[in-house]
């Protein structure tokens, strides 16, 4: 797969870190593997890039594979946990990134409860077993989410807004103002030098609701905690 392929999105390992909001070493432990007391851990899936010159490559699904793995980590479930979830979720959807798939989005309560089934990890029994992790934690991971017939399409990055948006056809699936396709990065930029979000819609003609939204999400990315 070229990093030129329709559709798929590029992000480097930072970047995914960034938007996913955790830290990028380890982002790539998920992805290349790791040691573990001794032991050689492999990725707990593969990316939808090889591993090349370029270093770690993530497409879209990627980026959704490890949003929702971030999230289960920071409700305390140990990675090894998430490793069986992951692989149980592969057998059930029939799909290397079974969490990016429609079929998780349409039946992922009950594909949850199945994967997580006898598990003993204390942290699902504290939430009264999986039912309450998929409540808090998986559910809400879904919601800004829209998926096709392929899997997941697009990711809406402020709560409650269709605004700025992550689409792996547009941009490269970076961060964007959905109505007009400019990265929120340069947004900012625009901000920054012409001084005010009002002055900055003028010159580029464009609602200032617009540029707000596109400072807020960089703000948001900027200065939350990752883990």
């Amino acid at each position: 797969m070229s990093a030129t392929d329709y559709g798929i999105g590029i992000y480097t390992a930072p970047e995914a870190a960034r938007m996913v909001g955790m830290n990028t070493a380890t982002l790539k432990r998920w992805l290349v593997g790791y040691d573990h007391h001794g032991r050689r851990e492999s990725e707990l899936w593969r990316p939808q890039y090889a591993l090349g010159d370029d270093g770690l490559l993530l497409g879209f699904r990627d980026l959704i594979e490890a949003r929702m793995v971030n999230a289960l980590r920071h409700q305390g479930i140990g990675l090894q946990t998430i490793r069986i979830c992951i692989e149980r979720a592969r057998q059930i959807v029939g799909d290397d990134r079974p969490f990016s798939t429609r079929e998780f989005k349409t039946d992922g309560k009950r594909i949850f409860l199945e994967i997580t089934k006898q598990l003993a990890e204390p942290e699902l029994i504290d939430l009264k077993h999986s039912q309450g992790v998929f409540k808090q934690v998986v559910a809400p991971t879904l919601q800004d989410l829209d998926f096709g017939i392929s899997g997941v399409e697009r990711w809406w990055l402020l709560p409650g807004k269709k605004s700025v948006v992550a689409d792996p056809r547009r941009s490269f699936g970076q961060p964007i103002i959905a109505e007009t396709g400019m990265t929120t990065a340069r947004a900012a930029q625009a901000i920054k030098a012409e001084g005010s979000i009002e002055r900055a819609a003028k010159a580029y003609e464009m609602p200032p609701r617009l540029f707000r939204d596109a400072l807020a999400y960089e703000q948001h990315v900027n200065l939350r905690k990752v883990a």
